[in-house]
């Protein structure tokens, strides 16, 4: 009996080891992020197969994910794990060019071609960049993303070692760079990509703010390494003044016309109670009314919870916070937005009681980075056109310029309009005291007339 017992026993612990390790030869890894036991850093380590060691000369692919967040790390291990997965199927097609993530060779040296043998590495430098900011998973990303391509054009460099010409010859592979990057592509670094795409490439490239955030990333870590003592004191930032800005190279944003305004609150959605699965149920129909008469973020809509609508004295508003885990994309963002009567007459408390759970709008899913609205957002993209509105500089944040046209065309001061809306402000005067009365933000609101033909007919309201 004891002997069924252990035979059980050791099949069951085989059954749990079989679906917690990955078996690659020689090396057994378990498929979760490592937690470094002095700084508390989440890390991604990752064995390569076996049968592709020779082809890409590694054992080991290792990578700071840069947060002490669990949550956080588990959701990036996920990115890696795919970007992991890319690597391996190009190195068994043939494809041995290594994409932008650190891997190690077998002494578990870092491969590089800096000057210097000694110092704080660029990536070690970005990671206690993150470790102090706590970036969101999204920003994280995306930062790590220009961290990479940096790194695989000159290695493991040394961050004291980067120069002007560096940056310089960095901002040119940008300039050539697609905007759009097959798979295959997308894993390699810059200098090959545009090997591949040769020099007769006339397709679109990265527009001048992609160019610039790639820069800006690398500036505000050389930045913070200084502020931090890393450098010595006569050091200066080789990013700084190499900002590109071509002339005309990139359409500005426009506010919604009133035709605009007419076919989109005019659409079935208003009209025939339609709800588009893209729409995510009543988001569809309330977000763009909100967005309309408030000028809030996609974001700090689609994240409301139904707490966050308040009434004080006679006046409704929207508690615009952090808490709850809510991302913000500022401190100025942090705010009250009274509620437009147009919109109270349009049912929207009446709505907030039918609502189930505590979000607004619970139909809202999460991305992986965590973002509520991303794909919101991308149905709305495709939204417009149907509607006959296709110019590319009429996106969901025109409704967010419209609001300050709005404000402004209804003699609203400034610094009350930038309250209203989140602005941050440069005047020093504007950071004392707690800001303006909520009395004094509705009257700016209630002031505000836009010209939207029937959406009171035509809406649904809500009992």
């Amino acid at each position: 009996m004891q002997t069924l017992i252990h035979q059980g026993l050791a099949a069951f612990k085989a059954l749990k080891y079989s679906l917690l390790v990955q078996n690659t030869g020689t090396e057994m890894r378990i498929a979760t992020p490592y937690k470094h036991p002095n700084s508390g850093i989440y890390y991604f380590r990752r064995a390569v197969p076996i049968e592709l060691r020779c082809k890409l000369n590694k054992t080991l692919i290792k990578e700071s994910l840069g947060t002490r967040n669990p949550s956080v790390a588990r959701r990036l291990f996920a990115i890696k794990q795919s970007e992991c997965e890319q690597l391996f199927k190009l190195a068994h097609e043939g494809d041995t060019h290594m994409p932008d993530i650190n891997v190690q060779n077998n002494r578990g040296d870092i491969a590089h071609n800096c000057k210097s043998e000694t110092g704080t590495k660029l990536q070690e430098l970005f990671d206690k960049y993150n470790q102090e900011r706590q970036p969101s998973v999204k920003g994280l990303v995306e930062s790590q993303k220009a961290i990479s391509r940096f790194i695989g054009v000159y290695g493991e460099i040394v961050a004291n070692d980067i120069s002007g010409v560096m940056i310089r010859r960095f901002k040119e592979l940008l300039i050539q760079t697609p905007s759009i990057l097959s798979d295959r592509l997308r894993a390699q670094t810059l200098p090959i990509i545009i090997s591949k795409i040769g020099s007769n490439y006339t397709g679109k490239t990265l527009s001048d703010s992609s160019i610039n955030k790639h820069l800006s990333v690398i500036s505000s870590v050389l930045e913070w390494g200084s502020n931090n003592s890393y450098f010595d004191e006569n050091w200066h930032n080789p990013v700084r003044g190499k900002a590109i800005q071509r002339k005309c190279s990139q359409m500005d944003r426009m506010p919604f016309a009133d035709t605009d305004l007419d076919k989109i609150f005019s659409s079935d959605i208003y009209t025939k109670q339609s709800r588009p699965r893209g729409g995510a149920g009543e988001a569809g129909y309330w977000i763009p009314i909100i967005a309309l008469f408030t000028g809030m973020r996609l974001e700090e809509i689609g994240q409301l919870l139904v707490s966050d609508i308040k009434k004080e004295g006679d006046i409704w508003y929207f508690d615009v916070n952090d808490h709850n885990d809510k991302k913000l994309k500022n401190k100025s963002s942090v705010r009250v937005v009274p509620i437009h009567q147009t919109i109270l007459d349009l049912g929207f408390i009446a709505y907030t009681h039918t609502t189930d759970g505590s979000r607004l709008f619970s139909l809202l899913k999460e991305d992986k980075y965590g973002k509520l609205t991303q794909n919101w957002s991308k149905w709305f993209g495709r939204h417009l056109p149907r509607l006959g509105i296709n110019d590319p500089a009429k996106v969901f944040h025109s409704f967010r310029h419209l609001m300050k046209d709005s404000l402004r065309n209804s003699g609203v001061d400034e610094a009350i309009s930038d309250a209203i809306t989140g602005h941050s402000s440069s005047s020093i005067g504007r950071s004392y005291g707690q800001g303006y009365s909520l009395h004094i933000l509705d009257k700016a609101i209630q002031s505000i007339s836009i010209n939207v033909i029937n959406i009171k007919t035509n809406t649904p309201l809500k009992s």
